[in-house]
């Protein structure tokens, strides 16, 4: 996808949830104010136990705290830079109600959030998960979530070996990256869906499906013995995810994981 092209919308036919209000740690009252206008919601205030919140994340700070992640926050979206208006949020929160998490943030805030772990606490606070389980799912959130940041929208190529000389050049191109302000304010969308068993090949598990969808120039997967040494992370997922499918040139996967 090219720079400054908007993420696919999904589809929010089926309304799966309906924001009772927001949150939005530092953000000005007055700013707060017009935003709320343009969602049609209000400022959360005090304990929040009448549905779920967005939560409108300004930097990497806003959701750091990990009760952030939890119920009844359900989606966590940064606002388009120059939306002071809020039309733009309010289609990302449009998109976001035809979910049951949703995450829309620019790469820069994302990098510095450890994403895969946050969305884990979200999506065990809804289903638990065993520890064996819960740090597979972990490992392949992460592993796709990087994917995306790094190798997608900041296009910084894998280790090609494992030497102390691809180490320093990876490192200095993801610094490079990050400090590249076009580059830093792509975005990475991700929609969670969790539904019952289907049929019988769910063994009576619940089935979460993980879409993360990036603003890069996309891939073409390799076969493992021509990927380097960075380069087997989709390998790791699909051992880990019970399906795995790659659309739009990969720029979006979407995982299924029994829960």
């Amino acid at each position: 996808m090219t720079d400054g092209a908007t993420l696919p919308s999904g589809d929010v036919s089926g309304l799966r949830t309906r924001f009772a209000a927001f949150i939005a740690p530092g953000l000005p009252p007055d700013r707060g104010d017009r935003l709320g206008q343009a969602l049609g919601l209000h400022p959360a205030v005090g304990p929040a136990g009448s549905g779920p919140l967005a939560l409108l994340v300004m930097d990497g700070t806003t959701a750091d705290a990990e009760s952030l992640w939890l119920p009844p926050v359900a989606a966590w979206v940064e606002p388009v830079a120059g939306d002071e208006d809020g039309g733009g949020l309010a289609e990302l929160l449009a998109e976001a109600s035809g979910t049951d998490l949703y995450v829309n943030l620019t790469t820069a805030t994302a990098h510095d959030l450890q994403l895969g772990g946050r969305l884990l606490a979200a999506i065990g606070a809804r289903h638990p998960l065993s520890g064996h389980r819960r740090d597979d799912i972990e490992l392949a959130l992460h592993e796709a979530v990087s994917n995306a940041l790094v190798h997608g929208n900041l296009g910084v190529s894998g280790m090609k070996e494992l030497s102390t000389q691809e180490l320093e050049r990876f490192s200095r191109d993801l610094g490079d990256g990050l400090a590249d302000p076009v580059l830093a304010a792509r975005r990475i969308a991700i929609a969670v869906r969790i539904d019952p068993p289907q049929d019988a090949s769910e063994n009576g598990r619940a089935v979460a499906t993980v879409e993360i969808t990036d603003q890069g120039a996309g891939f073409v997967p390799r076969r493992p013995e021509r990927a380097g040494a960075s380069g087997r992370g989709l390998d790791l997922i699909a051992s880990i995810a019970d399906g795995l499918e790659i659309e739009d040139g990969g720029r979006r996967i979407r995982l299924r994981f029994r829960l």
